[in-house]
């Protein structure tokens, strides 16, 4: 605040500090309140169309002044001078921020002498001539039915407790490994999703759901938000350790016990457990598993009364640390299979509270990537919220959706984007529903950026249009009366 303050007395410009580093671990300290030191919060990032989505949402949420500012290097990264992405992962990266109604800087390192490449440019410029033509028409609320939950003093490895900083080579906290997981789902299965985080819970009221993925620290306080979210009627996705009280001095146990139903009771197993499906939907959903397996233990805990268990906890059938005198600590070749006969915690539960509903997984499932996982989480989600949501998008899990309401023009602007550029060669197709706002009769539907009339017909509770064969970017304008 100090620097902010000494900026504007000299001169009364906008100033943000690098943002980028709030999704670092803890070694770097740096606070979500920093944005309070920012007239809009900006940063860089380099890990690819799922981390991008999730820090525009994350940033939408948390700047004061919008647009907002996203940032990506032209090269591969900030220590190669010279190789340049290849022209479709640069359009896409500037189409991520257009998505979101963002500002975009491509970084550009400076030569030694001070030289430009005027080849260099030619080619940022040719990124920029395709993304132009859109930006008269960003701008609006975000509208999204679920909220990741970041929570930026669970950006550790417990794991690691006790170890000197000089030994920690590369941390993967597991609260950064779910969010990034759980928004990759919500992305593919075209969820209407944003960000929210422990500095600005007081959006939870936005979304009719939210995501807690293995939420390593809580407060009495954030725990009674979400307390209130689900009494209000509001669905509470929770995985793992989320909300446990470690420094109880009574021993640890759920700040949410009482809206879970569960009782916190320790761990179990080792490095390899499984969720055994104890009800039918769920069994579909791992069809033709038996099981689904996690790599790494589980939380133990006593289901309370009210509480429907969908999955139990199943350990091994031989313990993956026991060994023997041949050191052998598996019971097939490479592998250890569930127990022949399911174990009895609860692994899944579902259960109403309030006037809303909680899901709680004994571990992050949202953290693996395997299909299954994102086939179990979208399917749990759906099943405690059902429709009709903001949007339906129905295209190739490449693509990610947006739809903001720009309220003053009286209209929606829904927008599609092909996040895999190795794909963005490939024509793409698209049917789309969105929601009109309640008492509003819709009047056109406009392709950006030439506003040509696109056909359109209401379907229950949704208006729906399709949207014309696409490489990377398609966006529509949705007026109404």
């Amino acid at each position: 605040m100090l620097v902010t303050k000494t900026i504007k007395a000299a001169r009364p410009v906008t100033v943000y500090h690098q943002y980028s580093t709030i999704f670092s671990d803890w070694r770097l300290g740096i606070p979500l309140e920093l944005r309070d030191a920012c007239d809009y919060v900006g940063g860089d990032f380099y890990g690819g169309p799922t981390q991008y989505s999730l820090v525009c949402k994350a940033y939408y949420g948390l700047t004061r002044m919008r647009p907002f500012e996203f940032m990506t290097s032209r090269t591969t990264d900030l220590s190669d001078f010279e190789t340049t992405k290849p022209f479709d992962e640069l359009l896409i990266s500037s189409y991520v921020a257009t998505l979101h109604s963002a500002a975009y800087l491509l970084i550009d390192s400076i030569t030694p002498d001070g030289t430009l490449k005027p080849a260099v440019y030619d080619f940022m410029g040719k990124v920029n001539a395709r993304q132009s033509p859109y930006e008269p028409f960003l701008g609006g609320d975000l509208l999204a039915d679920v909220a990741v939950y970041f929570d930026r003093e669970s950006v550790y490895d417990p794991e690691q407790n006790g170890f000197r900083v000089s030994e920690i080579k590369n941390i993967q906290p597991p609260h950064r490994v779910a969010l990034i997981g759980a928004a990759r789902i919500l992305r593919e299965a075209h969820i209407p999703y944003g960000v929210i985080t422990n500095a600005n819970l007081d959006q939870l009221s936005r979304f009719r759901a939210v995501v807690v993925p293995n939420v390593l620290e809580m407060t009495e306080e954030q725990a009674a938000r979400f307390r209130k979210f689900v009494q209000n009627g509001g669905v509470l996705y929770v995985s793992g350790p989320s909300s446990l009280d470690r420094f109880n001095p009574t021993g640890p146990r759920f700040l949410l016990e009482d809206v879970l139903g569960l009782r916190y009771k320790g761990t179990l197993g080792s490095t390899w457990t499984y969720f055994s499906a104890q009800d039918d939907e769920l069994q579909k959903a791992i069809w033709p598993q038996d099981a689904l397996s996690f790599p790494g233990r589980m939380i133990a805990a006593e289901a309370l009364p009210g509480a429907q268990v969908l999955a139990t906890v199943t350990l091994p059938f031989v313990d993956p640390m026991a060994g023997n005198c041949f050191n052998v600590r598996f019971a097939q070749i490479w592998n250890n299979p569930p127990a022949f006969t399911p174990g009895t915690a609860p692994g899944i539960v579902i259960r109403p509270f309030g006037k809303g509903k909680v899901i709680w997984l004994a571990a992050p499932l949202e953290s693996g990537e395997s299909e299954v996982n994102a086939r179990v989480v979208s399917s749990l989600l759906r099943r405690a919220l059902p429709g009709p949501y903001h949007f339906e998008v129905e295209t190739h899990s490449s693509v990610e959706m947006t739809l903001f309401h720009q309220a003053e023009q009286k209209r929606l602007l829904a927008s599609l984007l092909n996040m895999d550029w190795q794909l963005a060669r490939l024509k793409l197709n698209a049917t789309v529903r969105v929601q009109v706002p309640r008492g509003r009769r819709p009047s056109a539907v406009r392709s950006l950026p030439d506003r040509k009339t696109i056909p359109f017909r209401m379907a229950g509770p949704y208006l729906e249009f399709k949207v014309a064969p696409f490489e990377t970017l398609s966006m529509a304008l949705v007026e109404y009366e």
